[in-house]
């Protein structure tokens, strides 16, 4: 196992390095940057090319493409993310807030939508075919059919105009503690749940089916083993290992951000700040951002390997 562990880290570091370099030069080549952004039409038409191009020469985005490489890649080694081209703030101080943000709101989004996920594909997989399962598959289907956007604003619609129970867009500062912030976020919890279970449901139930159909369980009823014991203690581990990878790449798109949701219910976090840095041309923060929702992939898929290895032995010389 732990030769496993070491094969996997070191494939998961290779392809961080291919995905920074391949984030790098996909970024390098967007048109415009930051300086472009900030000045108006007006100030550039009046601007000297001799002044605009001292400026550029100030902010560093004269240097060769090779050279801005090399730095990124040794700020990275170094944990320094660099610093904004404008305003020259750190970028790691511009990324760690929304970051933490969006990794809270995924982390309840998960501790809420998994059990009930399993839950409700557990109960469609015992009655397959019946009016539960087909209740729960068509409930899903249109649960994860619609879009984010158009949910959030129905929940917007309903509990927040016309039974103003909840707020419609966040109210609290980024600077409050994470309670205080999830607190004045439910709607946007909301949303992102009803989407989670949908997809998550779907996929333990096909599993779960499976599972159920095969051999090994029909010997264990055969046996008399309590359908509940064979259902929790047997079936469900080896039901889960073919919705692992697919549930780990969902939970990394959840603490990459969700550009939808928080751009809808203003919630401060990756996603929307990702949208701020593209819109100004802020560079490095886009590389940024780029790169932890790269980490978030590759951490979760190395976690996922680790998880369907150690519940299926069979996978461990693969």
């Amino acid at each position: 196992m732990i030769s496993l562990i070491l094969r996997r880290g070191a494939l998961s570091l290779a392809t961080l390095f291919l995905l920074a370099t391949f984030i790098f030069f996909a970024t390098e080549v967007l048109p415009g940057d930051a300086l472009d952004v900030s000045l108006s039409a007006d100030e550039v038409a009046m601007m000297p090319p001799e002044v605009l191009a001292r400026r550029k020469a100030e902010l560093g985005l004269d240097r060769p493409i090779l050279e801005r490489y090399l730095g990124f890649l040794g700020g990275l080694l170094k944990f320094d993310l660099g610093r904004t081209i404008i305003t020259r703030a750190p970028v790691a101080d511009i990324v760690a807030m929304p970051l933490r943000n969006s990794m809270a709101l995924a982390a309840v989004t998960l501790l809420l939508a998994l059990p009930v996920a399993l839950g409700i594909a557990m109960a469609a997989a015992q009655a397959k075919g019946r009016g539960l399962d087909n209740a729960v598959s068509g409930a899903a289907i249109i649960g994860y059919s619609i879009p984010e956007f158009v949910t959030g604003l129905l929940l917007i619609a309903v509990f927040a105009v016309w039974w103003p129970i909840f707020p419609a867009t966040i109210t609290a500062s980024t600077d409050d503690p994470l309670s205080v912030l999830l607190a004045a976020a439910p709607l946007a919890v909301i949303t992102t749940i009803i989407g989670s279970i949908a997809y998550l449901g779907r996929i333990l139930r096909v599993g779960m089916i499976e599972v159920m159909a095969s051999d090994f369980v029909e010997r264990l009823h055969l046996s008399g083993i309590p359908r509940w014991r064979i259902l929790l203690v047997h079936a469900l581990p080896a039901a889960v290992i073919p919705g692992l990878s697919a549930a780990a790449l969902y939970a990394a798109s959840l603490v990459s951000g969700i550009v939808v949701v928080e751009m809808v219910f203003a919630y401060p976090g990756i996603g929307a700040e990702l949208v701020r840095a593209v819109t100004r041309r802020e560079v490095h923060v886009v590389q940024a951002i780029a790169l932890a929702a790269a980490i978030c992939v590759v951490s979760f898929n190395l976690l996922a390997d680790l998880g369907i290895s150690a519940l299926d032995p069979r996978t461990r010389d693969a």
